[in-house]
């Protein structure tokens, strides 16, 4: 018998334009598949601006996931919503935004919110905002790695921002995030020689920080195109997934 998708509606005839159709034992075939690429699922943070639904990111929950990325505050308030425990924001919140996260953190204590920064200017008004409300955020510096679109270059300037943002009242440097979207070539030598050479400054900065006395910086880093994972202490690139197994990676 053919499975039953989920709808987002009861009624799909209603719809004047076409609705999300959720096929759950083909999700749950796909996070199996993920999974089986690392040993330990709590390294897993996948991101939901794909799926945008609650039923999908259920099964992720359901699966053991505990930790996700999101592009929008509305995606942020979803997560809460079904219970997820840990929610990184993933880009770099602008004043109306910092309200918005902050007024989350107060509705669902049992979420952990956080989100990205790239200068001291931004990082010092949501520390402000976040001590007038109570709160202390949860930060990770946004490192520019070729993307060239959000985020600052690895090096000094990194090192100085981590030592200002650990200053600050209202936030709480928690690592390095790193979006590596442009690595897309089809050949997997190569592609592999430019995730190394694109993890390795991001590695020096966790070395760094770590011997400067820091608590050892968490990373999250992958993206779109290069989903990449630590495995036995190796860096390992299955970029462009759907070229070569057929199915679109769950990030």
């Amino acid at each position: 018998m053919a499975q039953r998708p989920w709808y987002w509606i009861d009624d799909i005839a209603q719809l004047d334009t076409p609705a999300l159709v959720l096929y759950p034992d083909r999700v749950k075939q796909n996070i199996a598949l993920l999974k089986s690429t690392i040993g330990d699922v709590s390294r897993l943070r996948p991101h939901v601006k794909t799926n945008k639904s609650r039923e999908a990111s259920h099964l992720l929950l359901e699966a053991g996931i505990q930790k996700f990325k999101c592009a929008t505050i509305a995606e942020a308030e979803m997560l809460a919503m079904i219970g997820a425990p840990d929610v990184l924001l993933a880009y770099q919140p602008n004043e109306a935004k910092m309200h918005r996260l902050l007024a989350l953190m107060k509705a669902y204590p049992d979420t952990l919110f956080s989100c990205l920064v790239d200068n001291l200017p931004t990082a010092r008004k949501l520390s402000e905002l976040a001590v007038a409300a109570g709160l202390v955020v949860p930060v990770y510096i946004d490192l520019n790695v070729g993307m060239n679109r959000t985020g600052i270059a690895p090096g000094g300037a990194v090192l100085t921002l981590y030592t200002e943002l650990n200053e600050l009242a209202g936030v709480k440097p928690m690592g390095l995030h790193a979006y590596d979207g442009h690595l897309r070539n089809s050949d997997l030598t190569i592609r592999t020689a430019e995730c190394d050479s694109a993890f390795w400054p991001v590695q020096l900065l966790r070395e760094t920080l770590t011997a400067r006395g820091f608590a050892k910086p968490i990373i999250v880093i992958g993206g779109a195109q290069p989903s990449r994972f630590m495995l036995n202490g190796r860096m390992w690139n299955a970029a462009l997934a759907r070229l070569f197994t057929g199915i679109k990676a769950i990030r």
